[in-house]
């Protein structure tokens, strides 16, 4: 079952998204999240990469998991955009496996992963908050 519409929301160019990021007072990271970032990877990932120059944070959320974006599953740019991610919240969302207990992720299936990590050790690491 699919939940968005990939003919609906609003198209904004990644440059216009950028200054829109850099204009905002106070952050720390930008979340890319719903539909799915990695359904333009290409974009996201240049996106994923100005935040970073600007000493944010990203993270990423997805229906594709960690494998299948490391074995060419998913769209392309998308081990780019992986690249340009500090942690993945990977796996689509399951109704039945739904949480309220799961941090940052609403089932039980998906992942928190801490991606610098995983792609230098080549295996998934969770992340762990340090605050």
């Amino acid at each position: 079952m699919d939940t968005w519409d990939l003919d609906g929301g609003e198209s904004i160019e990644p440059d216009e998204l950028i200054e829109m990021i850099r204009s905002t007072k106070h952050l720390d990271g930008v979340t890319l999240s719903g539909g799915d970032p990695f359904m333009q990877a290409q974009s996201a990932a240049y996106v994923a990469k100005a935040c970073h120059d600007m000493g944010l944070s990203v993270w990423c959320y997805t229906g594709y998991t960690y494998e299948e974006i490391m074995e060419g599953k998913a769209p392309e740019g998308a081990v780019e955009l992986l690249g340009e991610t500090d942690v993945l919240v990977d796996g689509r969302f399951e109704i039945d496996l739904k949480s309220e207990e799961c941090l940052y992720r609403g089932s039980t299936n998906q992942r928190l992963i801490d991606t610098k990590e995983s792609i230098a050790k080549e295996y998934v690491c969770d992340w762990r908050q340090t605050d």
